[in-house]
């Protein structure tokens, strides 16, 4: 008896060992389990991330996209704001390129502008020529015309008329009808860049203070025709 139980005792000893093994087991695959699932929650987490950034990425070139095309939308606007100011202007010079035609068989020059200024007895200005002048230290009102050309040599009558305050003519005593007197000159220019400066002949007296205040107007004819008009003031 005591044999068998000796017997007995060693056969149950063996068999609790090898049950031992599926917990280890057991363990060891949880272990592994997490660990796959931790890789495959960071290979997650990366893709993400991955994803982000590249949604992040296209969100910015599509942003910078419609920049771009805002940016070339103002460039067309402005081209064709450009292009059709070009159109006007080039409009602008074939018309006045068939004016010039015109007035050319009409007119000997062409007056651009029209300024007076103070002078003294001598022609010399003693004011600047466009600026209102002082009633007080006024002498000969002298206009001044800045004129294109047509026909190199050809000689010109200009007619000028100043008219006072009250809008009548200011006559002297060897003034034609209706004018205050006449302008002769040789056109010696007719180079259409080459604008061309020329003082008439100043009205007035050597006394200053020879007008009184007001406005005053001169006016540039040829033949029946007025060529250019200014108003100016006496202070």
């Amino acid at each position: 008896m005591e044999n068998d139980t000796e017997i007995r005792e060693s056969y149950i000893v063996p068999e609790k060992k090898k049950r031992r093994k599926l917990p280890i087991f057991l363990g060891v695959l949880v272990a592994l389990l997490a660990l796959a699932l931790a890789a495959s929650w960071v290979r997650i987490h990366h893709i993400t991330n991955h994803k982000n950034a590249a949604d992040m990425g296209l969100k910015n070139a599509t942003g910078q996209i419609s920049e771009k095309q805002s940016q070339l939308t103002d460039l067309k606007m402005q081209l064709d704001t450009t292009t059709q100011a070009l159109k006007k202007e080039r409009t602008a010079k074939e018309m006045l390129i068939k004016e010039n035609d015109s007035l050319r068989t009409l007119f000997p020059i062409y007056i651009m502008k029209l300024e007076v200024a103070n002078a003294d007895g001598n022609g010399n200005a003693i004011s600047q020529f466009g600026k209102d002048i002082s009633a007080a230290s006024s002498m000969y009102l002298l206009p001044q015309i800045t004129y294109c050309g047509f026909k190199l040599g050809e000689k010109v009558d200009l007619q000028v008329k100043l008219y006072n305050p009250d809008g009548d003519i200011v006559l002297g005593t060897e003034s034609p009808k209706d004018e205050s007197y006449s302008y002769t000159f040789t056109i010696n220019s007719v180079q259409s860049s080459n604008k061309v400066l020329l003082n008439l002949k100043g009205w007035g007296g050597p006394d200053k203070g020879h007008f009184p205040p007001g406005v005053y107007r001169y006016e540039v004819w040829y033949n029946d025709m007025c060529l250019k008009a200014v108003t100016f003031k006496l202070k």
